[in-house]
């Protein structure tokens, strides 16, 4: 049976393409429909997990898929931003490279082992977030500093998670 908590997670997974879709038309009026869109798939991130916990439903299945829909949700519209020239490759570059780091060293920690998300990977996440909405209707000075301040988080959290769990490896 599918929890409501894991219907949250499936939305982002489903919202991301229609994002994109609508992010990539030439109409302005579309990119802000799609930062709706956008808006709704970030909140469901922070429902999804409180939904599991105020109603008891965590799950194994939950923390796998609520990382990974995350992950479609900021890489995909994050590159198509990157294909539109309305975001740095670089920037793209570096979640991808954080995002697959982090992803194979939860992969290989030894068994019993668990790497939950530290607080401020979680406001990693909001500020992609926010640079992606920002930087798919915005140009100048504040799709810049949000693209910066999330680059500048993604490499701290993907180092602090390193450095923290490097001793648990099981390789």
């Amino acid at each position: 049976m599918v929890k409501l908590a894991d219907w949250f997670t499936f939305s982002r997974i489903v919202l991301a393409p229609i994002v994109s879709a609508l992010w990539l038309t030439r109409s302005l009026s579309m990119h802000w429909v799609g930062v709706a869109l956008f808006t709704i798939a970030g909140l469901t991130d922070f429902a999804d997990g409180r939904i599991a916990r105020h109603m008891k439903q965590t799950s194994k299945f939950g923390g796998y898929v609520d990382p990974l829909a995350d992950k479609i949700l900021v890489l995909g519209t994050g590159a198509m931003l990157v294909f539109d020239h309305r975001l740095s490759a670089w920037w793209f570059f570096i979640v991808l490279t954080r995002e697959l780091a982090v992803t194979t060293l939860r992969s290989v920690l030894k068994p019993g082992a668990s790497m939950p998300a530290s607080r401020l990977a979680k406001w990693k996440t909001v500020s992609q977030l926010f640079a992606l909405g920002a930087a798919s209707v915005l140009t100048g000075a504040v799709p810049l500093a949000l693209v910066v301040l999330s680059g500048l988080l993604t490499v701290w959290t993907g180092a602090q998670y390193i450095r923290g769990f490097w001793h648990a490896i099981d390789i």
